[in-house]
């Protein structure tokens, strides 16, 4: 291509947009004339070279208003249906147009509707269409033609959605994930009662009763015990708990440390044992322990000592 062919594609591609705006001008000039064939020629020839939706709702409104000032009514509305299916916010110049006319449009702007079909990840999320909530996602449902705010989940993101005649307007958002929860200490601490019987050559052994704090955790555990057997005494115990072993069974295994009262001793040992689960809030467990005390006159320094009992646990 020479190089005045180019200036010349140049030329007329910059000036396309103002013939178009000229064949609009010209049927607005001619309607206002009351020259009612010369507008409607105008608006042909403007669709023609029309490449925008806004510029083919402008023709459309002009032909509407001819047909209107023609008294031909079911040509205007269809001139009319044509503009919103192009444009679903485009409107008449209420300075300019007779009340009547705008009357009838936005009449026919209410008749019209679509579709609009939300889906939202992750599903269950609330959404709201212009301040009026929907229900959960995803949703399905007609709704008025025309730009809308679209509003998804608990901060109510916004998103503008626009709805075209008998269309339906697919949207999908997805949320970003919610941050986790960060657990407080003292929601991790799970209160338990135990009733234990313990059975081996120790000062413990005998009936008793447990009263303490769990600190929950998926594998780790810590716990506070007081013990009211043949003797009071107190055990601390930090151990590790592993996953569920053979179906509901859980293993643990802890470090102990023991104060005993009358004459008062202190030790440490360690511990191994199972759970098994009865309901969210009971379970049968057993241990073994090994442990060691200082001698005393009437204690050895070391024992084995068996234990089971039943845990109960409200929060469970």
């Amino acid at each position: 291509m020479s190089v005045p062919q180019v200036v010349m594609s140049l030329l007329l591609a910059a000036a396309s947009p103002v013939a178009q705006n000229r064949d609009l001008d010209a049927a607005l000039q001619s309607l206002s004339e009351a020259d009612f064939e010369a507008a409607l020629a105008h608006v042909e020839t403007g669709l023609r070279q029309a490449h925008g939706e806004a510029q083919v709702a402008q023709l459309r409104l002009v032909q509407g208003e001819v047909y209107a000032a023609l008294r031909q009514y079911a040509q205007m509305e269809t001139a009319f249906a044509r503009a919103l299916e192009a444009n679903p916010d485009a409107r008449l110049d209420p300075e300019r147009v007779q009340p009547t006319v705008v009357t009838l449009f936005e009449s026919l702007r209410g008749r019209l509707q679509g579709s609009l079909a939300i889906d939202v990840d992750p599903a269950g999320a609330k959404v709201w269409l212009d301040g009026r909530e929907l229900g959960q996602a995803p949703w399905r449902g007609p709704v008025p033609i025309g730009t809308h705010t679209l509003e998804v989940g608990p901060s109510r993101t916004p998103f503008d959605v626009k709805v075209r005649p008998g269309q339906t307007e697919q949207v999908r958002v997805v949320l970003p994930a919610a941050p986790a929860a960060q657990p407080s200490f003292i929601s991790s601490l799970a209160f338990s009662a135990q009733l234990r019987a313990a059975f081996g050559l120790a000062p413990t052994s005998g009936t008793g009763l447990e009263a303490g704090a769990r600190l929950a955790g998926t594998y780790v555990f810590g716990e506070l015990n007081a013990t009211a057997g043949s003797r009071f005494g107190a055990a601390v115990r930090l151990g590790v708990q592993a996953p569920r072993f053979v179906g509901p069974v859980t293993l643990s295994l802890s470090l102990d440390g023991y104060a005993l009262g009358g004459p008062a001793l202190f030790g440490g040992g360690l511990s191994a044992g199972a759970s098994l689960p009865l309901s969210s809030k009971f379970a049968i467990f057993a241990e073994l322990s090994g442990r060691w005390l200082p001698a005393a006159t009437a204690y050895q320094d070391t024992h084995l000592l068996g234990v089971s009992g039943l845990r109960f646990t409200p929060g469970g």
